[in-house]
């Protein structure tokens, strides 16, 4: 069921950049100064060392900020995690990248990205005995990788919907995960 709930998401996304396309020749934003993104959605985490070695679906964020190099060129930081609960278990995984975004076209909304720093996992469960409470949690660091593409509809001059999908690998000390993420931000230039 939840692979069906994320292949509607990664269709819905779909949609929404084909139909964004019309709006790329009416944008009139400047990428110029400080920029900030923020947004939320949904994907999995996949991979061998993935919790049981199987995929889960959770909710997704981001946070990044920067200043433009040009109006093609944006650089800045980035915050985008991943979390769910399985089996009494709340697990997460993050990312804290240096990151790049790329608008191929000086006028067009269409955007890569690229990014690399630090990655964290985390894991947390509580169990009781009698009136004994007690909470087993596990923190791994390690290195963060991360990849995406995204579309900035414009809603006004310099403020934007921003569907993006992000692939994202968070190779944390004994075990290293993917993150396959789809989520909508608003996002200011």
């Amino acid at each position: 069921m939840l692979n069906r709930v994320f292949g509607r998401m990664i269709t819905s996304g779909a949609l929404v950049l084909l139909l964004a396309a019309p709006a790329a020749a009416q944008r009139t934003a400047v990428h110029d100064g400080f920029w900030i993104s923020f947004g939320f959605g949904g994907g999995t985490a996949f991979g061998d060392d993935a919790w049981d070695g199987d995929s889960k679906f959770g909710g997704a964020g981001f946070l990044r900020m920067g200043g433009s190099l040009s109006q093609q060129l944006l650089i800045g930081g980035e915050m985008i995690g991943w979390g769910t609960n399985q089996d009494e278990w709340s697990i997460g995984r993050a990312a804290l990248m240096f990151t790049a975004l790329y608008y191929p076209s000086p006028s067009g909304g269409f955007y890569l990205k690229g990014g690399a720093g630090f990655a964290g996992r985390s894991a947390e469960t509580e169990f009781s005995v009698g009136n004994v409470t007690t909470t087993i949690r596990e923190d791994h660091g390690g290195i963060g990788l991360g990849a995406g593409l995204g579309y900035d509809l414009q809603l006004a001059r310099n403020f934007f919907l921003t569907p993006a999908l992000d692939f994202v690998y968070t190779g944390t000390e004994g075990d290293g995960a993917s993150l396959l993420l789809f989520t909508v931000g608003a996002t200011w230039h």
